[in-house]
């Protein structure tokens, strides 16, 4: 089989997407973007369902691509509350003669506010 090299320019987009594929399926990027077009060829030309893959397999591509962007959101957010943890401590412990006692207050202000956001999240679950 005689390959064609291809420059291709997708949306940012496109391409978290791609790179998520990828990752999952410990693919490189130009591997994927591979099995990508492929099985977009596959659909424009109307091909075959066993070369399309089953609905299945893409409602799981799509499950997956979410649980990426979720799990990267969730990632951002754990810094972000570790880094603001951190700040208040050491802003709370500066002249502080009582650490332990400063240390305390700031955790179970911590557990607090924690227990009042998951409270809020569940309620809007349900």
């Amino acid at each position: 089989m005689n390959r064609v090299k291809l420059s291709v320019r997708v949306p940012m987009g496109q391409e978290v997407l791609i790179r998520r594929y990828a990752e999952a399926r410990g693919l490189t990027r130009y591997q994927a973007l591979s099995r990508v077009i492929e099985a977009g060829l596959g659909v424009v030309a109307d091909a075959p369902d066993a070369a399309r893959g089953s609905a299945g397999d893409d409602a799981m591509a799509g499950f997956e691509a979410r649980l990426g962007a979720i799990e990267a959101l969730l990632d951002r957010s754990l810094f972000t509350a570790s880094a603001a943890y951190v700040y208040a401590r050491r802003a709370a412990l500066r002249g502080d003669s009582d650490a332990d006692r400063t240390d305390s207050m700031i955790g179970e202000a911590a557990h607090s506010a924690y227990r009042r956001q998951r409270a809020l999240a569940a309620e809007a679950l349900s």
